[in-house]
């Protein structure tokens, strides 16, 4: 386990759920674990008096933390356990990329910094820390909007995100998908063969006109998708529009969005709000 600043470690996957896991956390008065990888901590290797927090995130150049919220849920867990005066491990499987990329953009905030300045710093205490090239070009673009969470985070990085090397093609397997959540206190979508919900207003990630027959939302859990670049599935085999992962540019305004994923009218039904 390292110690990054006053109240924060960063630590492997074997500190936290190992046979020393108990005395490595006492030892350095641990009292919250973040956890960002695929899989969160069994209830079977937490320790009783340990508050455990889980963020799904792979160790993947085409991995978004920034417009979904996990770098802001990260920083934020942080922010909490330092302003109470916790102590906070943050890991990953081996402490080189995920766990540090939250370390650094803590330390970017809190102290700043530039990313390279904070990166540095991480690495002179992790040699081998060096977040993968997708977390280093959302880091950059973080930076580039005074590290601050607009509303608008969706859009400025898909505005932002082709300005900047780096970001490896997207891998359509290993895109993060959204949760579909059923508000219906807002405009939701349903599939027009199977009844289930597929998306709410929400998750629409770029405004088309009325006359279009289409819409181009986030990435839903229930997405099957086989290729680069095919059609959108239902995971009830019902086909809805089509999926290109390193985005296109939308014929109405010019815009590049990514991913891209173009939903047909004629496949969904509208479900008005409740209330």
């Amino acid at each position: 386990m390292w110690k990054i600043t006053e109240n924060l470690y960063l630590a492997q996957l074997p500190i936290i759920d190992g046979p020393t896991r108990k005395q490595e956390l006492k030892k350095n008065n641990v009292t919250r674990v973040l956890t960002v990888t695929t899989e969160p901590i069994s209830d079977a290797q937490k320790i009783e008096g340990i508050q455990y927090h889980f963020l799904h995130m792979f160790d993947m150049p085409s991995q978004e933390i920034l417009a979904n919220g996990i770098l802001e849920q990260s920083i934020n867990y942080i922010e909490e356990s330092v302003a109470n005066n916790e102590n906070i491990v943050v890991h990953c499987l081996a402490a080189v990329s995920r766990s540090v990329t939250i370390c650094v953009a803590y330390l970017m905030l809190k102290n700043q910094w530039s990313l390279e300045k904070a990166l540095k710093m991480v690495q002179s205490i992790r040699k081998p820390a060096e977040p993968n090239s997708g977390f280093l070009a959302q880091l950059k673009i973080w930076e580039r909007s005074a590290m601050t969470f607009p509303s608008d985070a969706p859009k400025l990085y898909q505005d932002l995100q082709m300005e900047i090397p780096g970001v490896a093609d997207v891998d359509a397997k290993t895109i993060w998908r959204q949760p579909v959540i059923d508000d219906r206190a807002k405009l939701r979508f349903k599939c027009r063969s199977c009844r289930k919900l597929l998306f709410n207003a929400d998750n629409i990630t770029h405004c088309t006109s009325e006359a279009c027959q289409k819409y181009l939302v986030e990435p839903m859990t229930w997405l099957t998708v086989s290729d680069a670049q095919c059609s959108v599935s239902h995971s009830c085999g019902a086909k809805l529009g089509n999926f290109i992962a390193n985005g296109a540019k939308c014929n109405g305004c010019a815009k590049f969005v990514k991913q891209w994923i173009l939903i047909d009218k004629s496949k969904i039904d509208r479900v008005e709000p409740v209330g």
